[in-house]
């Protein structure tokens, strides 16, 4: 992780900021993954108007903003805040949503009100999306990626082949839940009746 850090002389800290307050002191990076982009003269026009050239705020709450691309709104980027505040931190997760080829950032905040990025919870392993004992087929590459989404951060299966990705089934999601000090990592069946698993990290 490369070490990059801001302080902000008078904003609200730690646990207490909230979505908006937080997006205004991150670096739109996580924008150079759409084909919109953003600067940040622009980040400035979409948090006071609620629009820029290229993107408006579709939703907003005191822990989620989502941004979506004009004018056909074929991308999206979102925020979701993830709060300690027994320890007084807020950690902002923020990343693109649309697609299988997300991109998610996080940075937390301390109670001095300084920010740093952090890494993501660590990619699962391929074979617990996997039915025990399932194999793949040969050709096939798989990785995942941590992303986010409207319900908090999950992992998603990808499976490369040599025309791209593939498109293949699997037995089980993970997601990975806040618990208020950390991300504990859940593997959910997609048949609701098989048993559930959870994995703190």
């Amino acid at each position: 992780m490369f070490a990059l850090s801001f302080t902000i002389a008078g904003a609200e800290q730690g646990a207490g900021i909230n979505a908006k307050g937080f997006f205004a002191l991150l670096p739109p990076s996580i924008f150079e993954n759409t084909v919109e982009g953003l600067s940040e003269t622009e980040k400035q026009r979409l948090l006071v108007d609620g629009q820029a050239e290229f993107w408006q705020l579709a939703d907003e709450t005191d822990d989620v903003l989502v941004f979506s691309s004009l004018p056909f709104h074929d991308s999206t980027v979102a925020l979701r805040l993830f709060r300690n505040t027994a320890d007084n931190f807020c950690i902002a997760a923020i990343g693109t949503t649309d697609g299988p080829l997300c991109t998610m950032e996080l940075w937390r905040m301390d109670n001095s009100g300084r920010i740093v990025p952090i890494d993501a919870p660590a990619e699962p392993d391929i074979r617990e999306f996997l039915e025990p004992g399932r194999l793949l087929p040969d050709g096939i590459n798989p990785s995942a990626l941590i992303c986010l989404d409207t319900d908090g951060v999950r992992a998603q299966p990808l499976f490369w082949s040599s025309r791209g990705l593939a498109d293949m089934s699997v037995a089980n999601d993970i997601r990975y839940q806040w618990t208020g000090t950390a991300f504990e990592k859940q593997i959910l069946p997609k048949n609701p009746a098989a048993p559930r698993y959870s994995i703190s990290k």
